[in-house]
């Protein structure tokens, strides 16, 4: 039954993009559609925090205090926090000490929304922004926190294209959005992603690392993948990347159907990395 909500207008959707190990593209299906981005969009506040670091700006080993409730961007929007199963309940206390890494591990592999506000306080809207721009992704956006509802119901949002996700990770796992020691950091924590619907269409020994992203009514994710064997280290001279988007259907079929094109994309990069290929 399709889905309405703030994010979908209950018309069924799916956006992908394939690209190569060279970054050229190899299929796609409606890649510069807009979307509401849901998660996905924590791998710019990832890419931008990091290149902060490469800049010698902040450290991994920064300390943060913990937090739980944040401030509207609006003059007038007031505080708000998490309720229910928007929370992450692996956060510690308001006011514990926490790491920089941490942070950034929690808001990837648990997509954790009070980690990422707390990430994107320290570089701002702007670097965000920035960074998509730089990395071929200006139809994309970030314009409020995570759970900032006076801000959306203001029609503040975050947006993504399939497009833009897949040069986003692309650009990362190819080396050029970061240096090494950060692109090697980034690259193991969307390895640990824990929610990585990309991977159920791809043979079960594929190197692969993701984010992905799901509202009432939105179920995206956009991953890296390589043949077995490969190493979890920049560059990832084999690995391909896929986009995918959906709008409009239930949690579960939006991630079969992320799961579907997947097995599509993995028959398509080659038996290595296909699920239904016949294994050795």
């Amino acid at each position: 039954m399709p889905v309405l909500s703030d994010y979908s207008d209950g018309t069924p959707d799916v956006a992908f993009c394939l690209l190569r190990p060279d970054g050229s593209a190899a299929a796609a299906r409606g890649a510069d559609a807009a979307f509401y981005s849901a998660s996905t969009i924590k791998l710019a506040v990832l890419l931008a925090v990091l290149q902060a670091v490469d800049r010698g700006e902040l450290a991994l080993e920064t300390v943060l205090p913990a937090r739980s409730t944040f401030t509207s961007v609006l003059p007038d929007g007031g505080g708000f926090g998490f309720p229910g199963d928007e929370a992450d309940p692996g956060m510690p206390a308001a006011g514990t000490p926490m790491s920089l890494a941490a942070v950034l591990d929690r808001m990837i592999t648990v997509s954790s929304n009070e980690a990422t506000n707390m990430a994107v306080e320290l570089v701002g809207f702007d670097a965000v922004n920035r960074t998509l721009a730089g990395l071929g992704a200006a139809s994309s956006h970030m314009q409020r926190y995570i759970g900032d509802l006076a801000a959306l119901k203001a029609g503040l949002t975050h947006q993504v294209t399939a497009a833009d996700l897949a040069r986003t990770m692309h650009a990362l796992v190819s080396g050029k959005a970061l240096g090494v020691e950060s692109t090697d950091f980034a690259l193991g924590l969307l390895a640990r992603q824990e929610f990585a619907w990309i991977a159920g269409g791809l043979a079960p020994d594929t190197v692969h690392g993701s984010k992905s992203g799901w509202v009432t009514g939105i179920s995206h994710d956009v991953a890296f993948f390589a043949p077995a064997g490969t190493a979890l280290a920049a560059p990832l001279e084999e690995a391909w990347v896929l986009a995918v988007c959906t709008r409009g259907y239930e949690p579960d079929a939006g991630r079969e159907v992320i799961a579907a094109v997947a097995a599509l994309a993995a028959a398509v990069a080659g038996p290595a990395l296909s699920a239904a290929a016949p294994r050795a």
